[in-house]
């Protein structure tokens, strides 16, 4: 056995842990066994309702009692925790599991082989055991603070339909914004929007280090390498756009792309990840689920609510949690086709925000290199965007400065406030 960390100092580490079972005596050797961490004792309940509850918690590890009498009784549950364990990996990508049951049946460890659940803990050993294996999984990982990473992936319905132009100036409006102890929240743009590094054009950044090279160099994240190779705008927003050529893009393994997202959460308050028209529908998938929310974007066309519909029924297929799903409905205009509360409707999910027609002004700041609350004093389109700008702050901060991003909005900007100008 190697050194071992004395109970302050795991306590320090600010991990939480959930166990899945139904057996009260397992759950009191588990908690019994890993005295110096937080975990908490889940029921097993309805499949659904489990991963819901999970994502709740926001673990950095899953128990799963593989012990074969998961709910105190003779009833093998060996298929529910199969089902449970893969549910979790497809829904949940970054919570780590472990296996828990005993030598005495060999079958549960089987199962949690065939579960691709790699890490076993032993009831039948001592504690010592235990508390090896759970420091071997947490060993590298982020420590959970206070106020956790947001993560939030757009996806369009199709491309071409603002999806990138509402992650630029999003993100750039969260990057200027300061928090209530005046502390600048820090944002990065994962660029995955096609066109490839329109991201970076919009923003005006030139970088050759790509998503393909911060894979690759995953063993060396730390905060040294954000500062200095990730590419940053004049504001600080760090930037990571995908590799141009179809070589470097066909090198990309989605495990290691989540893994790095999963990383990248240390270092950020908000990651925004811009999926406009990203052609890998799989790992589009795998993101959504990875993410706290994803905003799905669709304009009021018919061929963009026929693959508005196609979305949707991939997520559910994919089992994306409806909970996470929100509607941005672009170019709206009152008096064209469906209403953003019809579309709402009929496609069952929430309606987050209208981002008004403002084609003409949006091209005219991008032709001058500039977004468009840098050369507008008022605008519809800047109104919705800075409204959902706050609706992140407010997510990541106990309490917003009276007024918010608004107030910001109108010192900051040029001649805001003074005129009402129609978009």
């Amino acid at each position: 056995m190697g050194h071992e960390l004395s109970d302050t100092d795991m306590q320090k580490s600010g991990n939480k842990f959930v166990f899945c079972s139904s057996n009260d005596s397992h759950f009191q050797w588990i908690k019994q066994a890993l005295n110096a961490w937080q975990v908490v004792h889940q029921d097993l309940v309805p499949l659904d309702v489990l991963a819901e509850q999970i994502a709740h918690i926001r673990p950095q590890l899953v128990l799963l009692d593989f012990s074969g009498n998961c709910r105190d009784t003779e009833e093998n549950c060996a298929k529910e925790m199969i089902a449970l364990a893969q549910t979790l990996k497809i829904r949940h990508p970054n919570v780590h599991q472990v296996a828990v049951g005993s030598s005495n049946y060999a079958d549960g460890a089987v199962a949690a082989m065939r579960a691709g659940v790699h890490h076993f803990i032993d009831m039948q050993s001592d504690g010592t055991e235990a508390r090896e294996v759970i420091r071997t999984m947490i060993t590298g990982l982020p420590t959970l603070g206070a106020d956790p990473c947001n993560v939030i992936t757009l996806l369009g319905a199709r491309a071409g339909i603002g999806t990138t132009t509402l992650a630029v100036h999003l993100a750039d409006m969260l990057q200027l914004q300061q928090t209530p102890h005046a502390i600048r929240p820090k944002i990065a743009l994962l660029d995955f929007g096609i066109p490839v590094a329109d991201g970076q054009l919009y923003l005006n950044v030139s970088s050759t280090f790509d998503l393909l090279d911060a894979v690759r160099n995953r063993h060396r994240l730390d905060s040294t390498l954000v500062q200095t190779a990730i590419a940053h705008n004049n504001n600080g927003i760090r930037i990571i756009s995908l590799p141009r050529t179809p070589e470097s893009m066909h090198a990309l393994v989605a495990n290691d792309v989540l893994g790095l997202l999963s990383q990248l959460r240390a270092y950020f308050d908000v990651l925004i990840i811009d999926l406009g028209g990203f052609p890998e529908q799989d790992l589009t998938m795998r993101i959504a689920n990875a993410s706290d929310e994803t905003w799905l974007l669709t304009d009021q066309s018919v061929g963009s609510l026929v693959s508005f519909d196609n979305l949707i029924k991939s997520m559910d297929k994919n089992q994306v949690a409806r909970s996470k799903r929100h509607l941005i409905v672009t170019r709206h205009e009152d008096a064209f086709g469906m209403s953003a509360e019809q579309i709402a409707e009929r496609f069952k999910v929430p309606l987050k925000a209208k981002l008004p027609e403002s084609r003409q002004r949006l091209v005219s700041a991008a032709n001058i290199g500039k977004l468009l609350h840098e050369t507008t004093r008022t605008n519809a389109y800047l109104n919705a965007v800075s409204a959902l700008a706050e609706s992140v702050l407010n997510r990541n901060t106990e309490n917003t400065k009276k007024g918010g991003l608004r107030d910001w909005l109108q010192r900051c900007l040029p001649g805001r406030g003074k005129t009402k100008e129609r978009a």
